[in-house]
């Protein structure tokens, strides 16, 4: 995912607007490139104050950051892992099927 790339995605990002495959993307490219997460922080940091501000909640935006990316990522993760899961399940299924219908064949024969 390119730099230029990063700033519609952080919108997506900041609004839980993003997911699927960018979503990992995203968090790859953050994680790996200071001036695209520095301009993502600063973007989530307004929000967030403004947000906080008219609630009167905690001041730790920082941290608040950090803890959204975590959880991104172990949903991500989550997400990956449910879905080469269910490949595996397929795969399965697929060769049980193929069985049943190569005994069922000779049994006929």
């Amino acid at each position: 995912m390119k730099c230029q790339d990063m700033e519609r995605y952080i919108t997506l990002f900041i609004n839980d607007e993003l997911s699927g495959i960018r979503m990992r993307e995203f968090i790859e490219h953050i994680e790996g490139c200071n001036s695209c997460f520095d301009e993502m922080e600063t973007n989530y940091l307004l929000k967030e104050a403004l947000l906080r501000l008219e609630k009167e909640g905690s001041y730790d935006l920082h941290g608040a950051l950090m803890d959204k990316i975590r959880n991104t990522k172990k949903c991500v993760e989550v997400h990956e892992m449910i879905t080469m899961m269910r490949r595996v399940i397929l795969i399965c299924a697929g060769i049980a099927l193929l069985f049943e219908l190569v005994f069922v064949y000779a049994f006929y024969l």
